[in-house]
């Protein structure tokens, strides 16, 4: 459980060092400079909490930045705090519950070799504390000129870990206990390492799934590198999803189905299809590549109904057919234009995917032919079962050559 205050708003993700290989420009104005630097909070209740007065401290530099009166953050909301806004550029943008904040600062805050980063009430007279690159400690009461001499610690402060210059430190999904360090930096938007933030396999390098496009080449199993015919993405809220539970994602943890699959946390939808490979699908099923339901993975260990405060964005990607990609390592459908995918595009997007195709209404109930064969319900069941009692990956075939 993350360390809190105020009843929910936790520390979420940190950049310590926009300069590296990936070079990340957080206002936008051309140079990944010092000041791009950034600390994001997250509300992780159900409830508004209100933020005004509260400090971001540092040892070097004090208390370095206070939220202003009025500062209401949202359930799921995030609250970026750049160090300083250069000249040519502005703070990002995100969703209607996110807010972006510029310290106004000329040089940077954050010590790059390792550093506290602390978020002080002031009505409470309580703290969180983060550290990473192996700095130790702080004990900010004691440590830090012109901090209060009686505040507390709120839980027992989080080891973040050691980040890599351009990447930041960020939990995944928002507000998890699981810290990544080689994920593009989110300012002020959701962590939610197919939903928003998934890594598709390009020729050129991994690609998050919202900075793709139709024409974009993506990894295949099947025929190498493919375009993409078509992207449609859904956002529901937080309330959508707690008063219905089929809009709950799938989360998938680091490796659960195989040796370092997926490579990062996946979330996808509960339908959404991913592909397992093996003896034991084979001698089940005839083939030994199936497809089944995330869903129907709920008994391997790792593998849970994600239960979120914040909004998710579905997507989903169309190919010129059903083909397999791969989505933070693991293999998994693309859109497959069956029943339940037809019934989740809202009127719009299906009146514009059949113009894409150049179809007319109700064209599309026609099942096209799948990338593989296609499982659900209690033999999918038994088979994780058999998985999970021999001690089998669920996305590996190098056991078939035994």
């Amino acid at each position: 459980m993350a360390d809190s205050i105020l009843g929910g708003i936790v520390i979420n993700e940190i950049l310590v060092d926009p300069n590296g290989a990936n070079n990340f420009d957080t206002d936008g104005n051309g140079t990944a400079a010092a000041t791009d630097e950034f600390v994001e909070l997250l509300n992780t209740s159900g409830a508004p909490i209100d933020i005004s007065g509260v400090e971001l401290w540092d040892a070097g530099n004090g208390n370095w930045f206070t939220f202003p009166p009025g500062t209401i953050l949202q359930p799921g909301g995030h609250a970026m705090v750049m160090a300083g806004v250069q000249a040519g550029g502005s703070l990002p943008t995100g969703g209607p519950d996110d807010l972006f904040f510029d310290a106004g600062r000329g040089s940077a805050v954050i010590n790059n070799g390792g550093d506290n980063v602390v978020v002080y009430d002031p009505g409470a007279d309580q703290f969180i504390q983060a550290t990473f690159n192996g700095d130790p400690q702080d004990n900010p009461p004691v440590d830090y000129a012109g901090f209060s001499p009686t505040a507390t610690r709120s839980g027992a402060g989080e080891n973040f870990g050691n980040d890599q210059d351009g990447f930041s430190i960020q939990r995944t999904p928002d507000g998890g206990n699981t810290f990544v360090n080689n994920q593009t930096p989110t300012p002020g938007t959701s962590n939610i390492c197919f939903t928003q933030g998934t890594l598709f396999a390009t020729p050129f390098g991994p690609r998050r799934i919202e900075t793709l496009k139709p024409g974009d080449l993506l990894n295949t199993q099947d025929h190498g590198a493919q375009r993409i015919k078509w992207i449609w993405s859904r956002k529901r809220s937080a309330e959508e999803i707690r008063a219905n539970a089929a809009f709950r994602a799938i989360r998938i943890e680091k490796g659960a189905l195989g040796r370092d699959l997926p490579h990062e946390t996946l979330h996808v939808s509960q339908q959404h299809r991913v592909l397992i490979a093996s003896r034991i699908a084979q001698r089940m099923f005839g083939v030994a590549e199936i497809l089944v339901p995330a869903k129907d993975l709920l008994a391997v260990d790792g593998v849970e109904v994600a239960r979120p405060a914040h909004s998710i964005t579905y997507y989903h990607i169309l190919m010129q057919q059903h083909e397999i990609l791969f989505a933070n390592g693991v293999p998994a459908e693309s859109l497959y234009l069956g029943k339940e995918a037809l019934e989740a595009l809202d009127p719009a997007a299906s009146d514009a995917l059949h113009r894409l195709l150049g179809l007319h209404k109700g064209a599309l109930r026609r099942r096209p032919a799948p990338a593989r064969h296609l499982t659900k319900g209690r033999r999918v069941h038994r088979l994780v079962m058999r998985h999970l009692i021999n001690g089998k990956p669920f996305t590996s075939v190098s056991d078939m050559a035994q």
